[in-house]
């Protein structure tokens, strides 16, 4: 089903058509979502101007000048807008979509040579719906989760290890001690004093008593 946008250039010229596809699209919020725009020109043409606007406000998000047979790569029309053109379909994509991409996306084609007409698509709705539980932010979570949990083991390990290196490190240094500790000869009593030696003496003395003289 054409719409108004493309009737009335067909009545004028009859040359140019363009189609949207899909009708509506939905992405979820920091996808990425292609919209297909479809330009069929029924004479010999050599250059078109492409233009991708949005209803909300009419502002021109993307445009550029094509050539029949001379497809262009997916290029920048701003940080998230790339415009692709493999003859006779041109490709807007959203990337990393955000709820504030939502509304109808409006292809807009302008014949400049040979003649000069106008046509424009029926136009693509897209929808940006919420991140899910259990999407990017789980996912994300479970990266952060696995990332902590991993250094905590690594550092627990690391701690045991250190508590067993000390542990043997003293074990080590106690057994080297013993036998040091064996090798460390006795404390010699010390000799008699002198007084001790002038008793002992005297004592003797005492005992056996001045010499007795020999009896007939």
């Amino acid at each position: 089903m054409w719409g108004l946008g493309v009737l009335i250039p067909l009545l004028g010229a009859g040359a140019l058509q363009v189609s949207q596809d899909p009708a509506e699209a939905q992405v979820t919020a920091g996808d990425e979502v292609a919209l297909g725009c479809r330009v069929l020109v029924a004479k010999p043409w050599d250059l078109l101007r492409l233009e991708w606007v949005r209803d909300t406000g009419h502002r021109v998000l993307c445009a550029t000048r094509l050539r029949p047979a001379t497809p262009v790569p997916s290029s920048p029309c701003s940080p998230r807008l790339r415009l692709a053109w493999d003859p006779p379909r041109a490709t807007l994509s959203v990337l990393q979509a955000r709820g504030d991409d939502a509304g109808r996306y409006l292809c807009r084609v302008t014949l400049e040579i040979p003649r000069h007409s106008t046509a424009t698509g029926n136009g693509t709705l897209l929808s940006v719906t919420a991140a899910a539980d259990g999407g990017h932010h789980t996912g994300l979570a479970w990266g952060l989760g696995g990332a902590v949990g991993g250094t905590a083991l690594l550092l627990g390990l690391a701690l045991l290890g250190h508590r067993r290196w000390r542990r043997d490190s003293e074990t080590s240094i106690y057994m080297n001690t013993l036998p040091s500790l064996a090798g460390v000869p006795k404390k010699l009593l010390p000799p008699h004093t002198l007084m001790e030696n002038n008793t002992y003496q005297g004592g003797l003395q005492g005992s056996r008593g001045p010499p007795r003289a020999p009896q007939p």
